[in-house]
């Protein structure tokens, strides 16, 4: 499975409109279902000003948000990924320190969860 970031508008808008929200207290997955074969998947990853204040913050959860991304598609490449696009959406306010002590470790099990979801919602 290959990752591939979205960037045509057209794209944003059918994932923001059409896609399925599955949600957890920090993170907000939002998913557009495969119909049929594929080997790539679009990704975005948004952390919103209003959340994160500092942009040094906002540019390190980005990061590790999309290095999580990264890591649980990669354990579905023996398996068929059911997801043609997929937003990870940052919903929790945090401040500099709290996300300088955020690790991957962290974050990795949510967004496995909400993958997970993911895949039986799309099945």
């Amino acid at each position: 499975m290959k990752l591939r970031a979205l960037k045509r508008r057209t794209e944003i808008e059918r994932l923001w409109g059409q896609g399925k929200r599955i949600g957890s207290p920090w993170l907000l997955l939002v998913v557009l279902c495969r119909e049929g074969g594929g080997e790539e998947m679009g990704y975005l990853i948004s952390v919103s000003r209003r959340r994160v204040r500092r942009a040094v913050a906002r540019t390190r959860l980005r990061r590790l948000l999309r290095e999580a991304v990264r890591r649980v598609v990669q354990e579905y490449e023996h398996r068929e990924l059911p997801l043609a696009a997929t937003a990870l959406v940052w919903r929790a306010a945090l401040g500099w320190e709290e996300v300088r002590r955020l690790r991957l470790g962290d974050v990795l099990p949510q967004i496995r969860e909400l993958f997970q979801r993911a895949c039986a919602e799309c099945r």
